[in-house]
């Protein structure tokens, strides 16, 4: 089911590109700039089209990842009701496979959320899903504190309402909800859990507030505040639902793609950029599973498909220059190669490589702006910008 989702995704968006190059409708006319240069007319046809087809990608994408958090919170389920190292194994899995679709949402959640109406919720949402780092002795037992976290804390009552409360109360880095305080709990502290310590523990007359089974619980919890939060996104998404789209879909086609180019150039330099530490001893937003790589490489991986797609046109073709698109390509190649050397975790990298990597991120988001300019003849040179509708 979630193959036949992305590929629904993915022959929709390529089928709306595919058709932009042939439009034959009078393009927009767009006005002169402050300098008098003539601006590249963006056909409202392809505009439209265009715009139409990465919000229905979004669409996609929210779901399958949706469904994923669903598949996450069956695996834990089927951890805490028989643990082994197997079914820890599987959770696990499941949480990567989740924490990678989700990142590759993030380019769509910015689209969505860019509204300045909705900017406070789509913050909100991500601080929710995925507050990093997330401090290993807010939540459980660490190494020197042995009733450190909410876990052997039993003046607060385990509920999802009561995790909400408690998430970055006091601290950005006291996450008790989100991805990344189920990492915590998967991999442990120190990155060394065990299926035992998430067996149920029967002794005493409270046993509920044993350690043991506050940490299932704890886990349990976490698992279903993903789940829940994702069906939420999901059920805002559709173009019925007149929550997002509504905003979206009442602006004209060109500003459509203004919107799109604004939150794409937003989610590398506010979301992705701080994945990438200034030094190997920085916070790293999935050090105990290992991810941050990975995830970086979905985000970006679903900003290639939106400007330079396989087999079809994107926003790169509508918006830059001839010179503009081989470098934004070039760079994007260039960026996935070197991530795919490094490290992961990318504390784990070298400084050169995580310097070169922030340099091509920051390459690519001039790129998408149209403000990197490529070293090409005087006479070659068309300048693009949007016109404001």
């Amino acid at each position: 089911m979630n193959d036949t989702i992305r590929q629904t995704a993915c022959a929709l968006l390529l089928a709306s590109l595919g058709a932009l190059l042939g439009c034959e409708q009078k393009p927009a006319t767009p006005p002169e700039s402050a300098q008098g240069a003539a601006l590249v007319p963006i056909s409202e046809k392809a505009a439209s089209d265009l715009s139409l087809a990465i919000w229905q990608a979004g669409q996609a994408q929210v779901m399958h990842t949706r469904a994923t958090a669903a598949t996450l919170r069956h695996a834990v389920a089927a951890l805490l009701e028989h643990p082994s190292e197997d079914r820890l194994e599987k959770a696990r899995l499941a949480w990567l496979d989740a924490h990678r679709e989700f990142a590759a949402m993030l380019p769509y959640i910015q689209l969505a959320f860019s509204p300045v109406a909705l900017r406070s919720q789509g913050r909100e949402l991500l601080l929710t899903l995925d507050s990093w780092p997330a401090h290993a002795g807010y939540l459980d037992t660490v190494p020197g504190y042995s009733d450190s976290g909410i876990v052997n804390d039993t003046a607060i009552e385990l509920t999802l309402a009561n995790l909400r409360k408690q998430h970055r109360l006091t601290a950005h880095e006291e996450a008790s909800i989100g991805f990344h305080a189920l990492e915590v709990m998967l991999w442990g502290p120190t990155s060394e859990r065990m299926a035992e310590q998430f067996v149920a523990d029967s002794r005493g007359e409270k046993p509920e507030a044993l350690a043991a089974n506050r940490r299932r619980t704890l886990t349990r919890l976490i698992a279903q505040g993903i789940e829940e939060d994702m069906d939420g996104l999901a059920r805002s998404w559709p173009s019925t639902a007149n929550h997002l789209s509504r905003r979206y879909l009442a602006l004209g086609p060109v500003a459509r793609l203004q919107q799109i180019r604004a939150a794409h150039t937003q989610v590398i330099d506010e979301l992705l950029l701080p994945r990438l530490p200034e030094g190997s001893d920085s916070d790293v937003e999935s050090s105990r599973a290992a991810d941050s790589k990975q995830a970086l490489l979905a985000a970006m991986a679903t900003l290639q498909s939106n400007w330079i797609p396989t087999g079809g046109s994107g926003l790169a073709e509508l918006l830059l220059d001839r010179h503009q698109v081989s470098a934004l390509e070039q760079t994007f190649a260039d960026l996935e190669a070197l991530l795919l050397e490094m490290e992961d975790p990318f504390e784990l990298a070298e400084l050169g490589q995580l310097a070169k990597a922030r340099k091509l991120l920051e390459k690519v988001a001039g790129l998408m702006a149209g403000t990197t300019q490529i070293p090409v003849s005087e006479m070659d040179v068309m300048p693009v910008v949007l016109p404001v509708e």
